[in-house]
């Protein structure tokens, strides 16, 4: 036991600030949105931009003339 009561009484105190900073931090947690969300959006976009470039692949090859063979040619005209 402290023998001083202004001592106990600040180490009560203390102990109620920490609990309260404690409950504050997990309420302001709470309202952040979860990790899961942005990695859902970032692996959405990621496929958004893979698929775009896959596309524009597909019309830089039609845009190409066919020589001869049946080849189509790589150096642009």
């Amino acid at each position: 036991m402290i023998p001083n009561i202004s001592l106990q009484e600040h180490l009560v105190l203390e102990r109620l600030r920490q609990r309260q900073r404690k409950a504050e931090q997990a309420r302001m947690l709470a309202g952040l949105p979860r990790r899961r969300r942005l990695r859902h959006l970032v692996g959405r976009l990621g496929t958004f931009l893979v698929t775009l470039g896959t596309r524009m692949q597909r019309l830089e090859q039609r845009d190409r003339p066919i020589i001869g063979n049946g080849m189509r040619s790589e150096v642009p005209l």
